[in-house]
């Protein structure tokens, strides 16, 4: 028997793993994949790393900088800002704490009203000077909300924030509760987004290295889950004393019919392309400023990670409004002649190498989303970044935090049958 078993080797199962075992616990994580990372996975094909959907990893939080060796991540930083597609030219959106050079850019972008650029401005200095627990006042109003209550003009919102708000969250709506924008919108203004050298899913690698050996049982799916262990598809009950169950609502539901939830996940569509000549030299996300087209934003990791491509070549991050799932080539098509718009004839070169239709991409968080990090059902305990909202840090969080539950209740169970052995 061991202490516990953790259902599920995604970041928050890996987190709840490493974080029990650092509280000397046994434990075991069973995966029904050959890879650790669940929905921070990354390909690699023909010399090309393809993460599954464009992921940042943020610096600046605190459980990712403890957990993480960002040193051998080898972690570099993309542009603070973005280039804006907009009638049919590119306007540069930087951040000016930190690009000052290049803010002079702001003056002249013709989405911008000046009062934009006054609230924008207004806006950094309310990002800076307020907590996450003032933020909280923001839970139940919607960002559409924030921003118009901000004073930003409706050209402004729908030219810049909605496709920006569709790269964060995979939705253009600006229904996400306003806490969770803002405390988003503050660790992108002054923090660093990076990318580490070998993809995105080289951060669940690295989690589990960190993990005693033979912890993690791959390709070992689990059919039923009791509160004293699980049953694997292959007829096996492993006994454990306590269970976190650390994957996606719509995964529970498969192996516990009787489990309800709520929670909604947004989907989207990414593709990736390669080509000798890249379309922009700098590691700076390409929003599409226009109320049309099926393309949402564009990234070259190649152009800030090298590896992520064979030398000469460069990787193209394309990724959809929404959820697109059709014809392969007519989508391929579709694309591509939308970003001779946006890059000309030279994206006839591309050559497509894979499409992601993610069904399943991000939590959506309503205003009426309640902000825990795990919960405990009929003595089984359930994380993952679903509970607050999706971000790598915040899987991280709910691994710690189911795992400090567990580690108490073991060790209040541990007493009490000792108590029981001495009064009996």
């Amino acid at each position: 028997m061991v202490d516990v078993i953790v259902v599920g080797a995604g970041i928050s199962g890996l987190s709840t793993a490493y974080h029990l075992q650092s509280a000397g616990c046994k434990v075991l994580v069973l995966e029904a994949n050959g890879k650790a990372g669940g929905r921070c996975r990354s390909d690699y094909i023909n010399g090309y790393i393809l993460d599954r959907g464009l992921h940042f990893l943020q610096k600046g939080y605190e459980e990712s900088k403890s957990i993480f060796n960002y040193k051998n991540l080898r972690l570099e930083s993309i542009y603070p800002g973005a280039l804006l597609h907009y009638n049919n030219n590119f306007h540069l959106i930087t951040n000016p704490l930190k690009k000052i050079g290049d803010s002079l850019a702001l003056a002249f972008s013709p989405f911008m009203t000046f009062k934009d650029k006054i609230k924008m401005g207004a806006m950094l200095s309310y990002l800076m000077v307020n907590s996450e627990e003032q933020f909280k006042k923001l839970k139940n109003i919607s960002t559409k909300e924030f921003l118009e209550l901000r004073g930003f003009s409706s050209k402004f919102i729908d030219h810049f924030f909605k496709p920006l708000h569709q790269a964060i969250f995979y939705d253009n709506t600006l229904s996400t509760s306003a806490y969770v924008y803002a405390l988003t919108f503050k660790n992108f203004a002054f923090e660093e987004s990076a990318l580490p050298a070998y993809g995105i899913g080289s951060l669940a690698l690295q989690l589990a290295d960190q993990l005693d050996k033979d912890t993690i049982r791959f390709h070992t799916k689990v059919k039923e889950v009791f509160h004293n262990g699980v049953l694997t598809s292959s007829g096996e009950f492993v006994e454990a004393k306590k269970v976190v169950v650390s994957i996606p609502p719509y995964d529970i539901k498969k192996i516990m019919p009787k489990y309800e939830s709520n929670i909604l996940f947004s989907k989207n569509t990414c593709m990736y392309f390669s080509t000798q000549t890249p379309p922009v030299k700098s590691p700076i996300i390409l929003l599409n400023g226009q109320n049309k087209g099926i393309v949402n934003h564009i990234f070259v990791p190649s152009t800030i990670q090298p590896t992520y491509a064979p030398t000469g070549h460069h990787l193209v991050c394309v990724n959809l409004k929404g959820y697109f799932e059709k014809d392969e080539d007519e989508l391929i098509d579709e694309v591509l002649k939308e970003l001779i718009n946006w890059f000309g004839i030279k994206v006839n070169n591309w050559a497509h190498l894979k499409t992601y239709h993610i069904q399943h991409g991000l939590p959506q968080i309503s205003t009426q989303h309640q902000f825990e990090l795990f919960e405990e059902r009929e003595e089984i305990y359930y994380c993952g970044d679903y509970f607050s909202y999706g971000t790598i840090n915040n899987a991280l969080l709910s691994g710690k935090a189911v795992a400090e539950e567990v580690v108490q209740k073991l060790a209040k169970s541990k007493f009490s049958n000792r108590k029981k052995g001495i009064f009996s």
